[in-house]
């Protein structure tokens, strides 16, 4: 289960930018995670309760917000939403492919007290 992995890294940062400030309590803790990294929501939930416990965000929302893949061809640099594991242009029918979202596993806000 990668998203144990993936919440620990998310839990580095948390502490990272919590170490700044004096935060009392982590009310919302708000993620936005890439199709292509094929985490789970609900392993995912599981991994931040795991993390939480018995620190500033135990009882925190975990809210994910999934982001679909976008490509965008380097050939006619037409930008598309990937549907399929076939990464072809709709525009020019080029497989000359650069992710531009889906990929990413970020720390998008957190709500504190």
């Amino acid at each position: 289960m990668h998203e144990m992995s993936l919440m620990g890294g998310v839990f580095e940062v948390i502490g990272q930018t919590l170490s700044q400030h004096k935060i009392k309590r982590v009310l919302q803790v708000k993620l936005k995670v890439g199709e292509l990294t094929n985490a789970e929501p609900d392993a995912l939930q599981m991994a931040f309760e795991a993390f939480s416990k018995g620190t500033v965000c135990d009882g925190a929302e975990l809210i994910i917000e999934r982001v679909p893949v976008t490509g965008r061809c380097r050939s006619c640099h037409q930008e598309f939403k990937i549907k399929s594991l076939f990464f072809l242009c709709p525009n020019c029918s080029d497989n000359n492919i650069e992710v531009i979202e889906g990929e990413e596993l970020l720390l998008e806000s957190l709500e504190v007290e």
